[in-house]
């Protein structure tokens, strides 16, 4: 398998920026905002080299937050509702209208303008794949469009977006490889470092399918734990970002790996040029020479 040294990603959802939030944020060479930052803010993280990434729900738009294109969309057959629809992937209080990924022909067009108004670079697609559009709109679909897979149509939308030179990062789209990830630059894992145990993280991480994919970046958000976070990206060539939380850990340069991971029952570590990733889930100590990792814990050391 080949090893590919991670860029750095992050995720802010607030806007606009602090000057000490500026500073944080222009180490990263990936940051993904909800919404744009002010056009000065943009041209400073992109003069550091940081690529911006503007947050699209990629099956829908609420009422309340669309544009004028896409309410001009409603009562049309672009979208799969005739009337709005709640919960799901979405808010439980919010009305949301999904887009059918046949009709809604000009999407891809509309979204790159979007992105060029703002300066950014590309889209993060939230919540993609059929299983976040709800049963009502997904059973249009397959009313109007019988015999045709939903994601093989969304599919088409995004190599649309990346004929309009736009950088794309989906959010599991490894879930349904064949149709998100030939389009992808960036694909994400969410909350699935910190809430399964470690058998069952190795497990899912291994499945990942880097080696189709091989110019695919692997990023993995998470909530809490940054030492876990970050030890598990390292061990199987991803990057990690925990929200809300600054740390050098994502800076943590260890060079490229000695050899292949090491698995022993419910831990794991890998050598580096200039370091070490272990993750420790087991209730013994983890010797690796004279590293010691402690029961339960991870670490990512910087060696020489």
């Amino acid at each position: 398998m080949n090893f590919i040294l991670a860029l750095t990603f992050a995720f802010h959802y607030q806007t606009p920026l602090s000057a000490q939030q500026l500073q944080w944020f222009a180490r990263f060479d990936v940051l993904v905002t909800h919404d744009p930052l002010p056009r000065a803010q943009v041209d400073a993280l992109q003069a550091h080299g940081t690529k911006l990434f503007l947050y699209e729900w990629s099956v829908a738009f609420y009422d309340t937050r669309a544009t004028a294109w896409e309410r001009s969309l409603i009562h049309t057959n672009a979208l799969l509702n005739a009337t709005p629809l709640r919960g799901g992937a979405g808010a439980n209080d919010a009305d949301a209208w999904y887009f059918d990924p046949i009709n809604a022909r000009d999407r891809a067009t509309m979204l790159a303008k979007k992105l060029r108004a703002v300066g950014y670079d590309g889209v993060f697609l939230d919540t993609t794949t059929a299983a976040n559009v709800r049963p009502a709109a997904l059973d249009e679909f397959k009313r109007r469009h019988p015999g045709i897979d939903y994601d093989a149509a969304f599919a088409k939308f995004l190599a649309k977006l990346k004929r309009e030179h736009v950088l794309i990062f989906t959010n599991q789209g490894y879930r349904d490889a064949e149709h998100y990830l030939p389009y992808a630059d960036w694909d994400l894992t969410e909350s699935l470092i910190g809430s399964h145990p470690w058998t069952d993280v190795r497990a899912y991480f291994s499945q990942l399918p880097r080696e189709r994919y091989p110019r695919v970046h692997f990023a993995h958000l998470e909530y809490r734990n940054v030492e876990r976070t970050i030890a598990t990206a390292k061990l199987f060539g991803g990057a990690g970002y925990v929200a809300d939380v600054e740390s050098p850990l994502y800076f943590a340069e260890l060079g490229e790996p000695r050899g292949a991971r090491v698995d022993r029952g419910d831990a794991s570590y890998r050598l580096f040029a200039h370091g070490i990733a272990a993750v420790n889930d087991s209730r013994e100590p983890l010797h690796v020479g004279n590293v010691v990792v402690a029961p339960g814990e991870s670490i990512v050391r910087v060696t020489k």
